[in-house]
Order: structure tokens, then C-alpha cells, then sequence
């Protein structure tokens, strides 16, 4: 069966399994906020209709100026892209033909992108509790010219520790290792951690966002990457005219500028995990010691295939996420985003019958 790559792509996922997508069915799979648009955006939307007609600033200086002020970085050290997918291409195209480090499993679209461009990949597995052990990855990365890590990872939402990963970057400069840190869901946790800071301290420290997770406007396609001023140069000249359209620009504006937003998502998403990881556990299941918006799950004391699992969540209008694309997931856990309190509640009571069936 050839599942989907992705999660957010319920029609997809079904169609191979032979099943019906229910009308109302609750897609698990898509790891975003589970908050509506900012208020003001609703409100304000017919103002953007002018945006449409204009072709975009082939920059986006006004945003990149927002986002150093937030950041405490300069314009210079930003490069804006449609969506962190592209960002992470244009990386993976400057590094072309080069040897490559992926801490896995993790996302996918980083060993897709490499593998585009003729790079000789590693995956450098690690297994639960999903530890980094920096030892072992910088021996292992001694031959290489590039290193992905996410963090917090996807799919496990295992936040590693800012001083091993500071401590990494530091003796991988020595080697002329570059290091790139996507931390798409940063915004998820309620600590803040973020190595952005370092880029101006470490040449060989690219960090990754995306705009699209937290305020869910995924359709717009929105992230940045920030590193010295060289290499974004560089990574810049590889990137399309008019990559970011005018209509992200201007919401992505409008998002960074309520910092309030995030701060009601990130005390959501701690209430949420604080009441339903516990209630999961209750019901016999094993669950990543998840920071962000999504975790993996199991039986406990299993490690069969998750396939019978998702078709009865599916049968019970929960659209999960596999993890048969995920390097040794295999397909043994299910990842699961955390969404509105009754949404939650509806996966609770799905997990439960799941195992009272037996």
C-alpha cells in the first residue's frame, strides 16, 4: 500500500485503505493549532482583496523587519520562503551531491529533498525515550558536510536539550559541519526554547520556523530561516522570484504582531496534555513525552503493526497519522495531534472501546 507522506490528507489515506471517509470526521493527522484564525484577520479580510492584485515585495522586507525586532536579529540574517518545505529544499540544494546527517526518525521531506539533490544520506537513528547522544551523532557526523535535527521533533514532539544541542554545534564547526535546526513547532511549548539566538555566534547554525502550524494558516504556505548573513545570501540566490505570495506576507504580518495568540494556544496545549496524556496511560497506552501539539502512541507492551488500530479509528471518524514513512516507526506507533477539549474527548472515548472490544 503506498500511505500518504503526509499528514492532512485524510481523502488519501482512506481511498488506500478502502475505507469511507465519514462527513464529520476529525482529521488527527494534521498537526496545526486547533484554534480558529486571529479575530482580526476574519474581520479585516475584505482589506486584503488589494494584496491580491499587486505583485509581492520579491523580498519580504516588512516582514523579515518584524521578525528580527521579535527575534533580536537583523533583516539580513532572514529569508522568508513559501512554507519551511522550501526553505528546507533550497538548503538541501545549495548542499547538493554532499554528504548528510538526518537525526531520525524525524520528517521526511528532509531526507526527500537531499535525496533530490544527489546527496549521500545517513539516518542517524535513535530509539525511545528518543535521547539525543551527542557523542555518538558527532563521531558519526565527523565524515559529513550537513546535519538535520528537528526540534522539537516531529514526529515524537521530544524537545533535546539547548545545552547538548549548543555543545553539538559548537564542536561540529570545528569539523565544517553545518547545522540546521528546524523548529517548526517551537511556538508549541510553553518554555520557549530556541537556539535563533546563537545564529549570530555560530556561521555553521541555520534555524528553521514555520508560520503555518501556530496560527493555522497552512493553505498560505509561510516560514523563515535564519543564519549568518553569508549563507543566507547564498541559500537566497537559489530561491524563485516571488516565492512568498503578497496575501501570506501581509497575514504573517498580522499573526507575529499578537503575541497574545500564542501565549492562549501554548497554556491550551499544556492544560490539554496535562489532562488527557494521563487519562491515555490510564487506558493502557504508551505515549511520547511530547512538549508541543502531538505525540506518538502505542499499546503499552506492544509493538505490533498499528494498522487494525487505524482502521478502527478511521471507522470511528478519527483520522490518525501512520508512521510507516517514519525510519524505525515502521508503522508500530500512531502520531496524534491535540485538538479542541471535545475533540479530544471523542479520541478518548474512541481509544477506550478500542480496548474494551476484546
Amino acid at each position: 500500500m503506498q500511505f500518504p507522506n503526509h499528514g492532512a490528507n485524510p481523502g488519501h489515506l482512506t481511498k488506500v485503505l478502502k475505507l469511507q471517509l465519514q462527513e464529520e470526521a476529525i482529521d488527527f493527522s494534521v498537526n496545526t493549532t486547533p484554534f480558529p484564525l486571529q479575530k482580526n484577520i476574519e474581520a479585516n479580510w475584505r482589506d486584503y482583496l488589494e494584496t491580491i492584485t499587486k505583485y509581492p515585495d520579491p523580498t519580504s522586507e516588512q516582514l523579515k523587519i518584524l521578525i528580527a525586532k521579535k527575534e533580536g536579529l537583523t533583516a539580513n540574517e532572514l529569508l522568508v520562503g513559501n512554507g519551511a518545505a522550501q526553505l528546507i529544499f533550497l538548503i538541501a540544494m545549495y548542499f547538493q551531491g554532499k554528504e548528510v546527517a538526518i537525526v531520525e526518525p524525524t520528517f521526511s521531506e528532509y531526507r526527500d529533498a537531499c535525496k533530490a539533490f544527489n546527496c549521500e544520506v545517513e539516518g542517524l537513528v535513535i530509539n525511545k525515550p528518543w535521547r539525543l547522544d551527542v557523542e555518538d551523532i558527532y563521531h558519526r557526523c565527523k565524515s559529513k558536510q550537513l546535519l538535520f535535527i528537528c526540534n522539537p521533533n516531529n514526529p515524537t514532539g521530544i524537545a533535546y536539550s539547548l545545552e547538548k544541542l549548543q555543545n553539538l554545534i559548537e564542536r561540529l564547526a570545528l569539523l565544517g559541519v553545518t547545522v540546521v535546526i528546524d523548529e517548526a513547532f517551537f511556538d508549541f511549548q510553553e518554555e520557549g526554547n530556541t537556539l535563533i539566538n546563537l545564529v549570530q555566534k555560530h556561521s555553521n547554525l541555520i534555524v528553521l520556523r514555520s508560520l503555518t502550524k501556530m496560527y493555522g494558516i497552512a493553505g498560505l504556505r509561510l516560514g523563515f530561516m535564519a543564519a549568518n548573513p553569508t549563507l543566507v545570501r547564498k541559500i537566497s540566490r537559489l530561491q524563485n522570484p516571488w516565492s512568498v505570495n503578497g496575501l501570506a506576507q501581509q497575514i504573517g504580518y498580522e499573526c507575529l504582531k499578537d503575541s497574545c495568540y500564542v501565549r492562549e494556544v501554548q497554556e491550551f496545549m499544556k492544560s490539554e496534555r496535562g489532562r488527557v496524556f494521563p487519562q491515555l496511560r490510564q487506558l493502557g497506552y504508551e505515549i511520547s513525552n511530547s512538549k508541543v501539539n502531538f505525540y506518538l502512541l502505542k499499546e503499552r507492551d506492544k509493538n505490533e503493526d498499528c494498522l487494525p488500530l487505524i482502521k478502527f479509528l478511521i471507522e470511528s471518524g478519527i483520522i490518525p497519522r501512520h508512521t510507516y514513512n517514519f525510519s524505525s516507526l515502521d508503522g508500530r506507533y500512531i502520531r496524534l495531534a491535540i485538538k479542541s477539549v471535545g475533540e479530544n474527548n471523542r479520541l478518548l472515548n474512541a481509544l477506550k472501546r478500542w480496548k474494551e472490544r476484546c
